[in-house]
């Protein structure tokens, strides 16, 4: 098994901001020259996707000569955002301005939507680039732009402004953010369980308006570069940068994001290392909010260890892994989950064409506190090797058990 991470390898693609649309993963990066640069050159923006954040396809290479910057080595960190079909790609020229193109295809055939700047560097007393697009989920789906940079870098903090419907032009004079800890340019905003995530490199702050203030929650350990948060088929993931060698030529890598109970987030640091999307059953355990798909009534809730379990499993909800590699021929496999209903439940585990390859009952236990957690055990019908496992749970009730992980063993 080799690792995952960095996701494109060698190619300097970094700075990433990933963006589902129409079910795809959208890559949206800036591109370090050479492993042997010396400081910053960065001659174009690339754009990579991805249908299952595995394998990764280069869409298209844009270039600054097709924009008001003209021939440049500044072409720093972008974003993308899709708006009434159209799909809008804003660009950093250095730390001097941000730009925008557009196109009907969010892969390529971007274009100038403007032939100036969206921000200029005259708005605010910050520099104005590093740009992050956010929609809330409103009834308006109202666009935001978030950029700026703390005072190391020509910047006196973040600001935010709504974009107009046109995507290419403010409704509103920027408004600094509020925030009480600012170490970092490269801003990025998501939102979860209602509460707005301001995040720069693995630091966050936290607030219930958009505008702020926010409080600085502190950093949750997957990167100290340019990143982005985002989620797909119900699992949350973080994008970050790897110096691949150096701070001047990265790559990117890819990491599971949890959320507590109080909002903190969580990264998995041995996932940070190897990446998503792949899995090894030699390894001690697997923890169960790993899967990289999920049905989509389930939760991945903190459990008495300050770890995570998957919860609020029906009957038939699904979590789905893909690539487990060196699974032992007819391996024994072992659930560590608890069941405080008063009938039992079944895993039914099957490959990824659906083959079932054994079952589990998880008798129940008539509490769901940490004394509760029991192992389970069955044993499986498999060929040795490689592959996609789909944990599917049967039985009656609306949260069946509590899977906090499982693990594969010889028999």
């Amino acid at each position: 098994m080799t690792s995952n991470n960095p996701i494109i390898k060698g190619k300097g693609v970094c700075d990433p901001h990933i963006h589902i649309f129409n079910d795809k993963a959208y890559l949206y990066a800036s591109h370090d020259l050479s492993p042997e640069n010396t400081d910053f050159a960065m001659k174009d923006w690339q754009i990579w996707s991805s249908d299952n954040l595995v394998d990764w396809s280069l869409e298209s290479t844009i270039r600054p000569e097709d924009t008001y910057m003209g021939e440049s080595s500044k072409c720093w960190a972008p974003d993308a955002a899709e708006r009434n079909g159209k799909y809008y790609f804003y660009f950093s020229n250095g730390s001097e301005s941000t730009g925008v193109m557009v196109s009907d295809n969010p892969g390529k055939g971007f274009v100038a939507a403007k032939n100036e700047p969206l921000l200029d560097g005259t708005l605010t007393s910050t520099a104005e680039y590093d740009p992050s697009v956010f929609i809330n989920d409103d009834e308006a789906k109202t666009p935001y732009i978030v950029f700026g940079a703390p005072k190391w870098a020509n910047g006196d903090g973040y600001y935010i402004a709504k974009l107009n419907e046109d995507m290419i032009s403010l409704a509103e004079s920027p408004r600094k953010i509020e925030l009480n800890d600012i170490g970092d340019d490269k801003p990025w905003l998501h939102k979860y369980n209602g509460v707005y995530y301001l995040s720069w490199a693995s630091y966050y702050a936290t607030s219930a308006n958009i505008y702020g203030p926010y409080e600085f929650r502190g950093n949750f350990r997957a990167s100290s570069d340019h990143g982005s948060i985002f989620e797909w088929k119900n699992q949350w993931f973080n994008a970050f940068t790897i110096y691949d060698p150096t701070i001047f030529h990265r790559a990117s890598g890819l990491c599971y994001i949890h959320y507590r109970k109080n909002g903190e987030m969580v990264a998995d640091q041995m996932i940070a290392e190897f990446g998503v999307g792949q899995y090894d059953a030699n390894w001690n355990k697997i923890e169960a909010e790993w899967f990289m798909e999920a049905s989509s009534e389930v939760r991945k809730t903190e459990n008495t260890r300050l770890g995570f379990d998957v919860t609020n499993v029906t009957n038939g909800s699904r979590i789905y892994f893909s690539k487990i590699h060196n699974i032992p021929e007819n391996a024994n496999m072992m659930f560590y989950a608890v069941n405080g209903n008063e009938k039992s439940a079944k895993i039914l585990i099957k490959d990824g064409n659906g083959r079932l390859l054994g079952e589990c009952v998880v008798e129940p236990i008539g509490r769901w506190d940490q004394f509760g957690y029991r192992t389970y055990t069955c044993t499986l019908n498999n060929r040795i090797g490689t592959s996609d496992i789909c944990l599917e749970f049967q039985g009656d009730g609306d949260d069946l058990l509590h899977l906090d992980y499982f693990k594969f063993y010889s028999n």
